[in-house]
């Protein structure tokens, strides 16, 4: 998913990060006053991915692998978030989104934005950093399928509305 596609959310933890945005965008445009610069982080998991927890659950440690952030690489996303010359975009506004996840093989959002806004250079990779809980968990074999139809409210299902944000 990239940054710029909008987010949907089916609970008030997402509505608030996305009703954030929205209103940060406001005041970047100066339609709220002043230009204010302003970034948004979308930090995925932020954790270690303790390999007991999600031994019954692989689905849930596929996504969570792809969702990583490592301290090293969140430290530097923050920095140079603040540190940057300029965060504007292609129309001068100064607003960025970024996800805050580190290189990771199996991520799913995109990271491009914030390497060629900010020179985000993630250090890191689940794949790398947890490889032996995913010999663990995931040697057996690909994730399992998912049921179809999917259970609308799973929190995995990728149609349910706010997949992304509700993590």
């Amino acid at each position: 998913m990239d940054p710029e596609e909008r987010p949907l959310s089916d609970n008030f933890y997402a509505w608030a990060k996305a009703a954030y945005e929205h209103l940060g965008f406001g005041f970047a445009t100066g339609a709220l006053g002043r230009q204010v610069e302003n970034v948004h982080l979308r930090i995925g998991a932020p954790r270690e991915l303790e390999t007991a927890i999600y031994r019954d659950n692989p689905v849930k440690y596929h996504r969570d692998l792809g969702a990583y952030i490592s301290p090293r690489d969140l430290q530097q996303l923050v920095i140079r978030s603040i540190e940057a010359e300029s965060i504007r975009d292609e129309y001068g506004i100064p607003f960025r989104i970024f996800y805050g996840i580190s290189d990771n093989a199996r991520k799913f959002w995109s990271i491009a934005n914030a390497r060629q806004a900010i020179g985000y250079a993630p250090e890191d990779d689940s794949e790398v950093r947890f490889a032996s809980g995913i010999a663990e968990i995931l040697a057996g074999g690909p994730v399992p399928p998912r049921p179809y139809p999917p259970d609308p409210g799973d929190p995995g299902n990728p149609a349910r509305p706010g997949r992304h944000l509700s993590s």
